[in-house]
């Protein structure tokens, strides 16, 4: 055991989990890297090693409430201490609302949401027990807004994004010095088209349209934010700000409040154009 602060990151193997587990390791801290992807996962441990620092992966499926405690377990046991939590797994899937399968809903909401829900119950309770630490939550620009075809995803989005604004509620009502923090990124290059990929035989086979998930990679490739960039930029945000909800994209604030606006005049707000042609 020593006094170096340690970082535990879900969703770490690619995009921005990968990005949060490079900037805390330049912070000098011991990370913690969890995902599903066992493969990735290891490449992820690798690219990540660096001299006077830590790299522990613990492979774990964070729609498992058990798989997380494990995490919070092991983390704790090889370093005594945990200073920032990152939960930021997540997945998508595109379909009308009234097509895609419960098995998806359930699915984009066990990862998403009780993803969340699981990292909160797991590490929480050690970092009031220590008397401070930082909660950082992945949303999405999703969140403030909609997108056709991503019922589930959007609608957990905003789940995420209230359940962290409680979270940080329920913290300063107790006294806790605890922090919390909710992302909401705009398009940054990551793995997400291939989540579908991981998906869990418990949640049965799901429809993937390669067509769309190339669309998705190439989209994604060309317009999508540096995913190191946007984690020192995030990092900097929750960390030495004390932001509690941070926009990588200008322009989503914009969005927000035309959003808002629309909803306050009793409008149906306009949809944010999806970039991804399906024909």
């Amino acid at each position: 055991m020593d006094d170096m602060k340690v970082g535990v990151v879900t969703g770490a193997a690619s995009g921005l989990g990968l990005g949060l587990a490079s900037s805390l390791v330049d912070r000098g801290m011991n990370v913690v890297i969890a995902d599903i992807n066992g493969d990735a996962l290891a490449q992820a441990e690798k690219r990540l090693q660096t001299d006077g620092v830590e790299i522990l992966a613990v492979r774990t499926d964070v729609t498992k409430a058990d798989d997380v405690a494990a995490l919070a377990g092991r983390t704790r046991d090889r370093f005594g201490r945990v200073d920032v939590v990152c939960l930021n797994a997540g997945v998508s899937l595109r379909g009308r609302a009234w097509e895609l399968t419960v098995d998806d809903w359930r699915w984009i909401y066990d990862v998403n949401v009780f993803g969340v829900v699981h990292g909160i119950r797991s590490f929480v309770p050690g970092l009031l027990e220590t008397g401070g630490g930082h909660v950082l939550i992945t949303a999405s620009n999703s969140a403030v807004t909609v997108l056709p075809a991503l019922a589930p995803y959007v609608s957990s989005k905003h789940a995420v994004l209230a359940a962290a604004e409680v979270l940080q509620h329920d913290l300063v009502e107790v006294g806790s010095d605890v922090r919390v923090s909710v992302v909401l990124p705009g398009a940054i290059r990551s793995g997400m088209a291939d989540a579908v990929l991981n998906r869990p035989a418990d949640y049965g086979s799901a429809r993937v349209d390669e067509k769309i998930r190339q669309a998705s990679h190439a989209f994604l490739d060309r317009y999508g934010m540096d995913p190191r960039v946007m984690a020192d930029d995030v990092l900097r945000s929750a960390l030495d700000e004390h932001s509690f909800c941070i926009f990588t994209h200008p322009a989503d604030v914009a969005t927000l409040t035309a959003h808002t606006e629309a909803l306050r005049e009793g409008r149906l707000p306009n949809v944010v154009s999806h970039v991804i042609q399906e024909n």
